[in-house]
């Protein structure tokens, strides 16, 4: 069972690592001169604000993860680990197979 632990806090750890990295790219600043200009054509400012607002939403999705993650490492330390936050049940092995980062069983999470 330390092994199954082992092993699923290297996949969480490796995964944080990578969402993380992420997180960082998209709050860099923006290179000099890389501002929002309204060049000559029509919908360039228009295209650059899509461009940012979806990056937006990739962020907070990222930001999510990382909760998700963290909860999931301190749940390994803690020893509660593929139980349920809400509930108390063991959550289903086959989900957190899928999702290691469950916090909650299926019924709770609908």
């Amino acid at each position: 069972m330390a092994e199954d632990h082992t092993a699923v806090e290297d996949l969480l750890r490796s995964r944080l690592d990578d969402v993380e990295a992420r997180i960082a790219e998209l709050a860099k600043p923006p290179e000099a001169g890389a501002g929002i200009g309204f060049g000559k054509r029509i919908g360039d400012g228009t295209n650059e604000a899509i461009s940012r607002r979806n990056e937006i939403g990739v962020g907070n999705s990222l930001l999510v993860t990382e909760e998700k993650l963290q909860r999931a490492l301190a749940k390994l330390e803690e020893g509660s680990y593929g139980r349920c936050d809400r509930c108390g049940e063991p959550i289903a092995p086959p989900r957190l197979e899928a999702a290691p980062e469950s916090a909650l069983c299926i019924s709770c999470a609908r």
